[in-house]
C-alpha cells in the first residue's frame, strides 16, 4: 500500500492525467491532493514535515478530537478524549495552564522508586473535585480508578516535550550534568603530559588508630574517613602522585601535597602485611623511568572544588610547573566541565580502587548505605585491628601495581609501558626545579618586623600565630619597621622559617617561640591547637609543648567520638622523623662548610637538624599491630 501510495504521488507531481493515476495505482487524483496536503505536508513533531513518512497506512497524522460530551456506558467505554474535552471547556482551559506548570515546576513525586506521579494526579482530582466534577459525576469520577491511566499519558507527554526539564525531574542533577557533558568527539589530540586530571576520593572503608592507654598496651580508636588526591596523566593512564589527607575536608596544602609527589621520585613504602603485595614492574613514573622524574605538564585538569582553584594553588603551579588550571566556568567545545565525565580517567581510576580494593575489605562502607548489608564497619575496624597505616600502605601497593597492569584502552600495555613508549629517554621535556618543587607547599608572607629599643623588646616576627626570632635578629635593629619575607620551607617542620628582604635577598633563619619550638608540626596542626585553646581544651603556657599537649588530649579524652585529624598528622610527621633518624644513624653526615654559613645566619640549623635531636620514644605498646612509636620533643 506504501508503494501505491508513493507511485501515485509521483504521477501526480509529474502531471500524470487522472485516468493514468487511477490505471496504475487504482487511486483518484482528489485522494493523492489530500494524501499530499493532510499527511505529507503536515508538521511532525521533530520540527520537519511528514514527507514520506505521511504515506505510510495506518499512522496517526492528527490528535483525536471529542467533539460530543463524554458518556460513559454500561461496559466503561465511550470516554475516548475526555480530558481534552475538560480542557478545552472555558474554565478548563486556566487549568490545563496550571496543570502543566505544576508537572514543570514540581520535582515532588516524580523521583524515588518507580518515579511515582500521585501527588500531581492527587492534585487534579482535588481542582476538578472544587470545578464540580465530582457532584455531577462527570469524568473522572464515574470511571474506575478515577482516569488515573489517562492522566499520568497526559503528564508524561508533557514531560516529553520539555526534555531537559524532563531529565532533571527524573533523573535528578546528575542526568542533568551527564546530559550537558560531552561525548568525547571533539576532544583534542593531546600528546604526553598535555593534561593531568586531578580529584579527591573517599576511601569507603572504617579506620582505627592505636593509642597507647594509660593502663598498659593500646586502644584503638575510630577515625574519620579519610581522603585520597590523585594525579593522573590522561594520555597514558598512569598515576603520577597521590597525597593520602587525613584531615576530615581536602584543602589547598593536600592538593599542594599531591602535586609535590607528583614531581618529586617516589620510594616504595615498606609493606607489613605481606612479602608479595608489589607485582613485577609496579611503582611510579618517577622511580621506574628515573627520566621521567619532574616532568611537567600542560593543563590541570580540576572540578569546582575551591581547594583545586584557589589563589593559593593557581599561583604556585603557574611559578613551579608553569601550567594551566582548567576550571569549570572555562569554555571548552568538548565539555562543560560539571560532572563525573569531564574527569573520565580519575573517575574510572576511583572505581577500580574501590572495587578492586578497598571495598573487599571487611570494614568497608561502600558506596552507598545499602552497601553495608546490615553489618557495622566501625565495629568490624576496631575488632579486626584495621589501622590507618594499613590504609596507606595497602593504598601504595593498590596505585603501584595499578601503573604496571595491563590496560585494555592502551592495546593491554600497561600504562608505565604506555609512558615509557611515548616518552623515551632522549625526548626533550620540561621539568620542575626540583628547589621548587621542595618548598612549593611552604608558605610565604609579607611580615613587620616588630619589637626594637623603643619598645624594649628584641626584633621579631608574628607570623601563624606564633612569634618568631634569632640571636641575629636582635643585632639588626635596622630592619624594626621594615617588611620582610618569611617563608616556611619544610611544610611539616614550621617551627623554622628563613627571612629574606624585599628584594629577595637571604638574610637568616627565624626560630618559633615558646610552646611551639619544640617538636615539629605543621601549620594545620598549630590552627588545630589554637582552635582547641580558644575552646579551653587546652591551656597552653611559655613552659609546655603545644604538641604534646595535643598529643596528651587526643590520647586522654577520646571517650566515643573520632581522634582528631591534627593528633593523626602529628603522628605521621613523628613518624616520619623517627625514619629519617633511623637512617641518619646508619650513615655518615657531611660536616657543614664554615665559609658557606656563618654561626650567627642560622643556615647551619638546617644542616645539623637531622643529627642534632633524641631517639626515645613515648611509650612501648603491644598488640596485633604496634601503634606508630611517637618520638618525645627534642631540644636541640
Amino acid at each position: 500500500m506504501f508503494m501505491l501510495r508513493r507511485r501515485s504521488i509521483e504521477l501526480y507531481l509529474s502531471g500524470a492525467s487522472a485516468a493514468e493515476v487511477r490505471r496504475e495505482t487504482g487511486m483518484s487524483r482528489s485522494n493523492v491532493y489530500r494524501l499530499i496536503v493532510e499527511r505529507c505536508l503536515a508538521p511532525h513533531d521533530d520540527g520537519c514535515l511528514y514527507g514520506w513518512r505521511g504515506a505510510l497506512p495506518f499512522l496517526r497524522i492528527a490528535e483525536y478530537r471529542r467533539k460530543t460530551k463524554p458518556r460513559v456506558g454500561e461496559d466503561g467505554a465511550g470516554t475516548a478524549g475526555s480530558l481534552q474535552w475538560i480542557f478545552a471547556s472555558p474554565e478548563g482551559r486556566s487549568l490545563e495552564q496550571r496543570f502543566r506548570a505544576r508537572i514543570l515546576e514540581s520535582a515532588r513525586g516524580l523521583q524515588g522508586p518507580g518515579k511515582r506521579k500521585q501527588p500531581i494526579f492527587r492534585w487534579l482530582i482535588d481542582q476538578l473535585r472544587e470545578l464540580g466534577y465530582e457532584q455531577r459525576g462527570e469524568w473522572p469520577f464515574n470511571v474506575e480508578k478515577l482516569g488515573y491511566v489517562t492522566i499520568v499519558a497526559y503528564i508524561d507527554r508533557v514531560l516529553e516535550e520539555n526534555p531537559a526539564r524532563q531529565r532533571l525531574l527524573l533523573g535528578g542533577e546528575e542526568a542533568r550534568r551527564k546530559s550537558i557533558a560531552g561525548d568525547g568527539v571533539n576532544r583534542p589530540p593531546m600528546k604526553p603530559f598535555d593534561r593531568v586530571e586531578c580529584d579527591a576520593h573517599k576511601l569507603d572503608a572504617r579506620m582505627v588508630v592505636a593509642i597507647p592507654s594509660p593502663h598498659g598496651g593500646v586502644e584503638m580508636r575510630k577515625i574519620h574517613r579519610i581522603w585520597v588526591i590523585v594525579l593522573i596523566e590522561v594520555v597514558s593512564r598512569a598515576v603520577l602522585g597521590y597525597h593520602l589527607s587525613l584531615r576530615r575536608e581536602c584543602g589547598a596544602e593536600d592538593v599542594l601535597r599531591a602535586v609535590k609527589h607528583a614531581l618529586s621520585v617516589w620510594a616504595p613504602p615498606r609493606i607489613s602485611f605481606s612479602d608479595i603485595a608489589y607485582t613485577e614492574g609496579a611503582g611510579m613514573p618517577s622511580n621506574v623511568a628515573p627520566h621521567l622524574s619532574g616532568v611537567c605538564w600542560n593543563e590541570f585538569s580540576v572540578d569546582g572544588a575551591l581547594a583545586n582553584i584557589c589563589d593559593r594553588v593557581e599561583n604556585t603551579l603557574k611559578e613551579v610547573v608553569d601550567c594551566r588550571i582548567l576550571k569549570p566556568q572555562d569554555d571548552q567545545s568538548y565539555t562543560s566541565r560539571r560532572s563525573k565525565d569531564d574527569r573520565p580517567y580519575i573517575e574510572a581510576f576511583f572505581e577500580h580502587l574501590a572495587k578492586g580494593g578497598f571495598h573487599r575489605l571487611a570494614p568497608t562502607t561502600g558506596s552507598k548505605p545499602a552497601d553495608k548489608r546490615g553489618s557495622d564497619p566501625t565495629a568490624i575496624a576496631e575488632a579486626t585491628g584495621f589501622q590507618v597505616e594499613y590504609a596507606e600502605e595497602l593504598l601504595a601497593a593498590l596505585i603501584a601495581n595499578y601503573n604496571a597492569t595491563p590496560h585494555s584502552g592502551l592495546g593491554y600495555r600497561s600504562p608505565l609501558s604506555q609512558l615509557q613508549f611515548l616518552v623515551p629517554p632522549d625526548t626533550a621535556v620540561r621539568r620542575a626545579d626540583p628547589d621548587a618543587v621542595r618548598r612549593m607547599v611552604g608558605v610565604r608572607r609579607l611580615c613587620t618586623v616588630l619589637g626594637g629599643v623603643e619598645t624594649g623588646r628584641r626584633p621579631y616576627f608574628n607570623f601563624a600565630t606564633a612569634r618568631y626570632s634569632a640571636e641575629w635578629l636582635a643585632l639588626r635593629t635596622d630592619l624594626v619597621g621594615k617588611n620582610c619575607w618569611l617563608q616556611i620551607e619544610d611544610e611539616d617542620d614550621a617551627r623554622f622559617a628563613t627571612v629574606s628582604d624585599s628584594k629577595g635577598l637571604f638574610l637568616g633563619v627565624v626560630r618559633a617561640a615558646p610552646p611551639w619550638h619544640r617538636t615539629p608540626h605543621s601549620l594545620f596542626i598549630r590552627q588545630s591547637i589554637r582552635a582547641l585553646e580558644r575552646r579551653r581544651l587546652l591551656h597552653l603556657t611559655t613552659q609546655c609543648d603545644a604538641v604534646e599537649e595535643l598529643i596528651r588530649f587526643a590520647e586522654v579524652n577520646g571517650g566515643k567520638l573520632p581522634v582528631h585529624p591534627a593528633y593523626l598528622n602529628v603522628r605521621r610527621i613523628l613518624a616520619a622523623q623517627l625514619h629519617e633518624e633511623q637512617h641518619a644513624a646508619t650513615e655518615p653526615v657531611a660536616a657543614v662548610d664554615s665559609d658557606m654559613a656563618s654561626p650567627n645566619d642560622g643556615r647551619n640549623e638546617f644542616a645539623t637538624k637531622a643529627v642534632a635531636s633524641g631517639t626515645s620514644l613515648a611509650k612501648s605498646e603491644s598488640g596485633p599491630r604496634p601503634a606508630r612509636n611517637l618520638p618525645k620533643a627534642k631540644t636541640w
